[in-house]
């Protein structure tokens, strides 16, 4: 049974009662006999289990494209750990990454080179017809499994679930350079089982027939780690200008889709122009409330919330408050009141009733578990902190600040207020 992995804030002994509450909901919402369950998200009511655990056919799939500095650590932390294949998915390298994929050719590692057609979700369907039946689980090359035989193990575990052939499984994904996890994407499931991946970029994975189905997602305690956002990674390998052009494409290619709208606005953000940046959410808003028919999880409400939250914080990097001040109208209470106050304290009026306002958001886990900036609250620690040290002094900002995990974002480096004098935006 894999540890509970409880983030650094959680373990102070003031949030010692929410956790108890959020694990007994945790039991209650997902009832299933099988420990590497975390939370069966909706529409899915829970997950049943009908008959035992037996060992199936499993493959791990690794696509790769000139990722000679990070190949071999990926493949290191699965090989041996008892997956019956191994497939790396070379999509056009042209430095040594096959190479290095040979080497490993004695330990069950295959190689398989497929022409890149600008898309991502043709390179992993590829895959999964390669692989043909079992599970599949897709590990980016700059990834590595924390344990690999704990995988297979679990795996093994969930061959009992009832369903199996429309749910889609999410490992939680921790940045090591952001110290922080990502719980729902999408990279385990039946090869076999009619799921398939759909767009050039950010793909995600439909039941695949006349009219696309979304999946079942259910997200497991079996951890990867990643590296592949650190800056110099990003620019040596051109991803920005790369996602964009895909991004272009998607939205061409599939216009009423408001998934493409939401990573336009959260890839493309640095270099969006403050009407720019309102006319796509504008845009995505228009989306609310149709059958758009992608067989996404999420719908153009909910991208519509979480691109509000990231074009604020591009608007007040331009300086745009009239449009912040607009948004935030329409965001979640812990997020509009985020926004509201930095804007008072970058002006410099801030009062006792902010802070108090700030923690009773912080103690609720309904309100913050709706945040579209962070919906571990992480921002509004920070937040917290930033009051803190306008109202109380910067000691006992210090002393909450060690109680929580770091935020980076417009406003804070690593929960620490942006600027030489007071709070400035970046």
């Amino acid at each position: 049974m894999t540890r509970t992995r409880v983030p650094a804030r959680m373990r102070h002994p003031r949030f010692a009662a929410d956790r108890k509450r959020g694990e007994m909901r945790e039991k209650t919402e997902a009832p299933a006999p099988d420990p590497w369950i975390r939370r069966v998200l909706p529409p899915l009511a829970g997950l049943r289990f009908t008959g035992q655990a037996t060992s199936a056919r499993a493959s791990v799939v690794v696509l790769a494209r000139d990722e000679e500095r990070c190949i071999a650590r990926c493949l290191d932390s699965v090989v041996s750990s008892g997956f019956d294949d191994v497939l790396v998915v070379d999509t056009g390298s042209v430095d040594g990454t096959p190479g290095i994929v040979a080497t490993y050719a004695d330990r069950g590692v295959r190689l398989l080179h497929v022409p890149w057609s600008d898309s991502f979700a043709e390179a992993r369907n590829a895959a999964i017809d390669a692989v043909g039946d079992g599970w599949v689980v897709f590990l980016d090359a700059d990834e590595w499994v924390e344990s690999g035989e704990e995988l297979r193990t679990c795996l093994d575990s969930l061959t009992g679930a009832e369903g199996l052939r429309r749910l889609v499984f999410a490992p939680r994904i921790f940045d090591v350079d952001r110290e922080a996890y990502d719980d729902s994407i999408p990279r385990i499931f039946l090869a076999d089982g009619g799921v398939r991946f759909k767009g050039e970029i950010h793909e995600y994975p439909v039941v695949a027939g006349e009219v696309d189905e979304p999946v079942g997602l259910v997200e497991l305690d079996v951890v990867l780690r990643h590296d592949g956002y650190r800056p110099d990674v990003v620019h040596a390998k051109g991803k920005r200008q790369r996602n964009l052009e895909l991004l272009r494409a998607a939205l061409k290619n599939d216009p009423a889709n408001p998934r493409w709208f939401y990573f336009m606005i959260r890839d493309a953000l640095p270099v969006l122009g403050g009407d720019q940046i309102v006319g796509l959410c504008d845009a995505l808003r228009d989306l609310v409330g149709r059958d758009t028919g992608s067989g996404d999880l999420l719908g153009a409400a909910e991208y519509w919330k979480l691109a509000l939250a990231f074009s604020c914080q591009g608007l007040v990097a331009l300086g745009d408050w009239d449009s912040v001040h607009r948004f935030c109208r329409d965001l979640d209470q812990a997020d509009a009141h985020y926004f509201s106050t930095m804007a008072e304290l970058v002006g410099g009026v801030v009062t006792k009733k902010d802070l108090l306002r700030a923690v009773e958001i912080r103690k609720n886990d309904d309100l913050v578990a709706r945040s579209a900036i962070d919906p571990s609250g992480r921002h509004v620690d920070a937040l917290i902190c930033a009051l803190l040290g306008r109202l109380r002094g910067e000691d006992e900002a210090d002393r909450y600040r060690e109680l929580c995990d770091p935020w980076d974002d417009v406003f804070f480096e690593k929960s620490m207020p942006r600027g030489a004098a007071g709070i400035s935006p970046a």
